[in-house]
């Protein structure tokens, strides 16, 4: 793990005992190995650090799993709710913990993210941009799920989210060795990369105050040889009622001068073309790349696939219909976010077909491709 540094002074953070980091100054819980570096909650930091001191893991670890962001809209579990589910969750499946966590319409979108468009979206963008960098770093990256990609290629991956919970799950059921931190970047990144570093934030950036601030400190972590990567960023031009803070496509780019834009939609079929703002004027959502040198040379990688022997099972977003296999949305508004989600509609395969290894015939490969057969975890 690269060095982690204070969120408020910015000074190195060193270990202060079991499950306790210090700047020498003050004091931050570090609890299944995800240090908790959020800004904002001191009393809850405070309370946190205090069930460590008298050796009291599990009563620190439910106080962080209630913490959620400023977008939920369903209560947390209870404490003793919380404290139930970490005994629980080695016994659990990834959708039973999230529906004790509360997690509401956000579980359906975790279950269901790794046939999404906006998650093909995601490789797509480090695909067209792929400079074989060091280390991936990924801001607001949930469960992990992109992350688990890069990993499996063998690529050092990490995470940091406001969202400790989330942090646990990837922990528990996605990356069990990747460095993940529970921060809120607008305090600045909190740890120190590697030159050429590849900093990515995917369906996140517009919901982010501060998005000024925000992209000059990335833009700074990335250094002269890193990249910044933000994916899916809504339009506002594109509908009224979008959550967050979106913007025009021309403001996503003055926010990371030089940068390429894309529009989001062709990149979840592969690499794409870079486009004006004018060409992107009217899209549902943008992405960017942008590198301090400028766009230089990029070197071939292929996220859709995973890797040969990958097991797959069939995606369990699909029903059999009258002799074809259909996407049953979770819910309405599920429906209305992924109806173009077309690849996911084909004439039903032999039922011999429905699992299999990555790799053993086209036809397999084909049907990971289009995320008929998808890599799971094993607890999904």
């Amino acid at each position: 793990m690269t060095v982690l540094l204070s969120p408020t002074t910015g000074k190195p953070l060193r270990k202060d005992g079991p499950g306790v980091l210090t700047d020498g100054t003050e004091r931050w819980p570090v609890l299944a190995g995800i240090p908790y570096l959020r800004t904002g909650r001191r009393e809850l930091r405070d309370a946190a650090l205090a069930a460590i001191d008298r050796g009291d893991e599990r009563g620190a670890l439910a106080l962080l799993l209630r913490d959620q962001d400023d977008w939920a809209r369903i209560a947390p579990p209870s404490l003793d709710e919380a404290a139930c589910l970490a005994d629980d969750i080695d016994g659990l499946t990834l959708r039973q913990a999230m529906e004790r966590l509360n997690f509401g319409p956000v579980a359906h979108y975790f279950a269901h993210r790794w046939s999404a468009p906006t998650f093909l979206s995601a490789l797509g963008l480090l695909e067209t941009n792929w400079t074989d960098p060091p280390l991936v770093l990924e801001l607001a990256c949930g469960i992990g799920q992109i992350l688990r990609e890069v990993a499996a290629h063998g690529i050092a991956a990490a995470g940091i989210d406001v969202v400790f919970s989330k942090l646990w799950l990837a922990r528990h059921f996605l990356l069990p060795d990747a460095p993940l931190v529970c921060a809120d970047v607008t305090a600045g990144l909190p740890l120190e990369l590697p030159e050429g570093a590849a900093i990515l934030c995917h369906d996140a950036f517009y919901f982010m105050p501060e998005q000024e601030r925000i992209a000059a400190s990335l833009m700074a972590g990335a250094g002269e040889r890193g990249s910044v990567l933000i994916g899916h960023a809504h339009n506002i031009r594109f509908e009224h009622g979008i959550a967050g803070r979106p913007r025009t496509p021309e403001e996503y780019a003055a926010l990371f001068p030089g940068c390429r834009l894309y529009d989001d939609a062709e990149l979840a079929h592969g690499p794409a073309l870079a486009r004006t703002p004018q060409e992107l004027a009217a899209v549902e959502a943008v992405s960017l790349a942008w590198r301090a040198g400028g766009i230089g040379p990029t070197s071939p990688i292929d996220f859709h696939l995973p890797l040969a022997g990958t097991p797959l099972r069939l995606n369990p977003l699909l029903t059999r219909d009258s002799g074809r296999l259909r996407p049953a949305w979770p819910t309405p508004a599920f429906a209305r976010e992924y109806a173009n989600a077309t690849y996911l509609e084909i004439d039903l395969p032999r039922e011999d077909q429905l699992s299999g290894r990555v790799g053993d015939d086209p036809l397999t490969d084909d049907l990971a491709r289009r995320r008929i057969l998808l890599n799971l975890p094993e607890r999904w």
